[in-house]
């Protein structure tokens, strides 16, 4: 065995039974288990949130289109093993006697949901039942249809030229449609039972929806393989797919996630610097004893190298092992909120969290490794405080990949991670000119205060480029404490303002004209939160400046998951308004003048963007058989989670008063005020009913469930900046102790000591707290207008956290670190320091 490996494991040993490696194993092990647990935790979170949300859609993945799938998309995805389903949609006349009325008729079959449950109301209307599709020849109904048709459990009605038995009434539909402008109660009919109904015809308008269900990488492989074949006329989605409420706050979740953990892992990627930093430091004298006693340069590289790999194999697997720990106990204190998460602990977090350490113990220690290994010999007479300054540029560069590379490989989004490493370089650059201005400011004032401060701003001044360091650790530990304090108290409950208790939970649709004033003086009456009613006209977008629309232009979005084109190169739901509605902002133009009849529209602005339409534009609408031609004189940007009735194109009143019209309006009805409602509209048959109150729970679960998430790793990121703070103390120890010698040799007390030094930390803590609220309010104002869409707002109570919390946090750590170097002996420091 080579003499340099034998030198290299009694080294390893022996520094690790005396404690010396502590601070850097800690390290290592913070960032292993950090990753390992959040990644794991994370994965599972979304993993339950997006199982649970996925009975919205009835099934994992979702094929839509307006004709028959062709034979290779089905075959594929049994070959793949995946569950199936088929659901036809099309509207249709169901007749009971001499009453008729206009249903939404809806053909299942038998493995129909995949996900969730269809919750059927038996005969007697004394349980509720889990059901798939109806026996042949049966239906079920919607409630109000046995009203409207005056008609009751067991009776017949006729859809096409077929009869069914009403066999029970919908409880629950999974996929129920969230569209306010559906045409009638749903109807469910057996599958089979389409071709006896004789309602399909050519040219009939029917929508086909393939649903899938299966293991993630199933389905993955097959989304991969499926959407080269989709054509113009179908559409592939997921639940987070939909421009819905629910969609987006899944997103979202996912964001808040990836943003809190990504937080945790660069603090552990810091600690991880700071701590290699220190271990070269340290070796540097033995390296000059090993060079003066004819150690060659190789000898010193193949010894450190051997011992920097057993360190970080140690390290790596004791963190692996904590980091599963970790994940195991989250989700144990989750499982109330998380009944659906997987059980089983997939290989991802593992392979991230092993690819993190390895990438941790070698890009944070090449630079300190090369200094280490070209330590001259002389360094021991002319002493090592000059050889950090001649670290380059070019030494910063892996690091800071190191980052990224880590960010990329947790968050696999590379928009936030390099927002967050861009920022990250401006702010050190900002911290490193203000503190240095702070620290010199200081140090005037501290020459006419008490010998204590007047010592502790001299000691800053003059160990200005190690403060600078520590300054900038202290900075970003407490920065990212702050934008967690922040994510976790303000963020979270700003989304979850956006849907207060009394969000609205049902939408009327189909209200004449004539039952306007009855509608409105009933919720007046029954004091229920209710929106305007707004009226709707059916019209077509056909030109822009008199260039005709294509219908491919939708094309582009619906590759990218179908958000927002929803509704162009089709029928659009338009309406009216004198007064700019609630959750709507002009981002350009002018709102409608009062008093003019002046034929004018406003866009929505995502609609406005993807179309290139711009103030000014004039654009052509087909309504019936009529063409209409307007200018845009206003664009809005839209808040699409807000429960409330939102639209793409709203005109001035003028344009659309002449046109027949029906009027939807949202609300919000308490459980103890459901029969009265529905005793109201028992009066008018033609008017719907739809329920979004599941929708509303779900998107409750998943804020609160985030909310806990983000909890457990708040524990993580304190961990993480507390470590950071010990190795940034550790590593000015020997000067701090060269220090305390020279001071007691020329008489200094003892408490005069313990006061600059305390005073040192404190202020050293509190300039750290001053500029990482600075740096918190950046982040928070990018994280609040590029990734979640907020309204930007300030946090100046944080300030006052952020300045208090680092004088004291890292204050404490100063003098828990120094105490023992505080009590001991003149004596004692000088032996030390010879």
């Amino acid at each position: 065995m080579p003499i340099w490996v034998k030198q290299s494991l009694r080294l390893f040993r022996h520094e690790l039974k005396r404690g010396e490696l502590t601070i850097i194993c800690l390290a290592i092990i913070l960032a292993v288990a950090t990753v390992f647990s959040l990644s794991g935790f994370s994965q599972q979170i979304q993993s339950a949130l997006i199982n649970e949300s996925n009975s919205f859609i009835a099934a994992d993945r979702v094929l839509q289109s307006s004709r028959p799938a062709s034979n290779n998309i089905l075959a594929k995805s049994k070959e793949l093993h995946l569950d199936n389903a088929e659901v036809m949609l099309f509207s249709s006349m169901v007749f009971a006697g001499d009453e008729m009325q206009l249903a939404s008729v809806k053909a299942v079959s038998s493995s129909y949901p995949l996900r969730g449950e269809l919750l059927i109301n038996d005969p007697q209307n004394l349980e509720v039942l889990s059901k798939s599709a109806p026996a042949s020849g049966t239906v079920w109904v919607q409630s109000s249809l046995l009203e409207k048709l005056s008609i009751t459990i067991g009776d017949k009605l006729e859809l096409g030229a077929a009869k069914f038995t009403v066999a029970g009434t919908i409880n629950k539909e999974p996929d129920a449609s969230f569209s306010v402008f559906t045409q009638g109660p749903r109807v469910f009919i057996n599958l089979q039972d389409v071709e006896s109904t004789q309602v399909v015809q050519p040219g009939s308008r029917l929508t086909y929806r393939y649903l899938f269900a299966g293991t993630k990488d199933a389905i993955d492989e097959y989304e991969e393989w499926v959407k080269p074949h989709i054509t113009d006329i179908q559409r592939w989605y997921d639940v987070k797919s939909q421009q819905t409420p629910l969609a987006n706050a899944l997103t979202r979740a996912e964001k808040y996630l990836s943003l809190a953990s990504m937080l945790g892992i660069i603090l552990a990627a810091v600690a991880v610097s700071v701590a290699s930093r220190r271990y070269g430091q340290r070796h540097q004298p033995m390296v000059a004893v090993f060079k003066a006693m004819g150690a060659n340069r190789a000898h010193i590289r193949n010894l450190y190298l051997l011992h920097w790999t057993s360190l970080s194999l140690f390290s790596i697997i004791i963190g692996l092992v904590i980091g599963f720990g970790l994940q195991t106990l989250g989700l144990s204190l989750m499982a109330d909120y998380l009944p659906n998460s997987a059980k089983n602990i997939s290989s991802y977090p593992l392979i991230v969290a092993t690819v993190t350490g390895i990438i941790s113990a070698s890009a944070f220690a090449i630079t300190p490794m090369k200094m280490l290994i070209s330590t001259p010999v002389l360094a021991v007479i002319h002493g090592f405080g000059d050889i950090d300054s001649k670290k380059s540029i070019v030494g910063n560069i892996p690091p800071v990949v190191a980052i990224f590379v880590l960010l990329m490989l947790f968050s696999r989004d590379w928009v936030l991670s390099l927002a967050l490493m861009a920022s990250g370089g401006v702010i050190i650059a900002i911290l490193l000119l203000l503190g240095r201005l702070l620290i010199n400011t200081g140090r005037s004032v501290g020459s006419q205060a008490g010998q204590a401060f007047h010592l502790a701003m001299a000691n800053l001044k003059r160990r200005g480029k190690q403060n600078n360091v520590q300054l900038v650790s202290f900075t970003i530990a407490i920065n990212l404490l702050l934008l967690m304090l922040v994510v976790r108290n303000d963020l979270i409950n700003e989304w979850q303002a956006q849907l207060p208790v009394n969000a609205p939970n049902q939408f009327l649709v189909n209200v004449s004209k004539q039952q306007v004033p009855n509608v409105e003086s009933f919720l007046t009456e029954q004091g229920m939160n209710a929106s305007e009613l707004y009226p709707i006209v059916r019209g077509r977008l056909t030109a822009i400046n008199e260039e005709k629309l294509l219908k491919t232009a939708s094309k582009e979005q619906t590759d990218k998951s179908d958000q927002g084109r929803q509704g162009i190169g089709r029928e659009l739901n338009m309406t009216w308004h004198s007064v700019l509605p609630k959750e709507n902002i002009i981002v350009q133009g002018q709102w409608f003048s009062p008093n003019t009849d002046l034929a004018q529209v406003s866009i929505e602005s995502k609609l406005a963007e993807r179309l290139e339409i711009k103030i000014g534009d004039q654009l052509s609408f087909q309504i019936g058989s009529e063409q209409i031609n307007l200018p845009v004189t206003s664009i809005r940007e839209v808040n699409w989670q807000s429960m409330q009735p939102n639209f793409y194109m709203i005109f001035s009143e003028s344009v659309l008063t002449d046109f027949p019209a029906t009027y939807i309006a949202a609300m919000h009805v308490p459980e103890i005020k459901q029969k009265v409602m529905q005793k109201f509209l028992s009066q008018y048959p033609t008017i719907t009913v739809i329920d979004v109150q599941a929708m509303i729970s779900q998107l409750r679960s998943v804020i609160e469930q985030v909310s806990l998430a983000i909890e457990f790793i708040l524990a993580l990121v304190v961990l993480a900046g507390s470590l950071v703070l010990v190795a940034q103390v550790q590593a000015s120890m020997e000067e701090r102790e060269r220090e305390l010698a020279i001071l007691r040799t020329l008489g200094a007390k003892g408490s005069l000591l313990k006061g600059a030094t305390v005073l040192e930390f404190v202020i050293l803590g509190a300039i750290a707290g001053f500029m990482a609220s600075i740096a918190m309010e950046i982040g928070v104002y990018v994280i609040q207008t590029q990734v979640f869409e907020m309204q930007p707002s300030l946090h100046l109570f944080y300030w006052f956290v952020g300045i208090g919390l680092g004088a004291l946090f890292v204050g404490l750590v100063g003098l828990f670190s120094c105490w023992r170097l505080l009590n001991l002996s003149s004596l004692t420091l000088i032996r030390r320091t010879l």
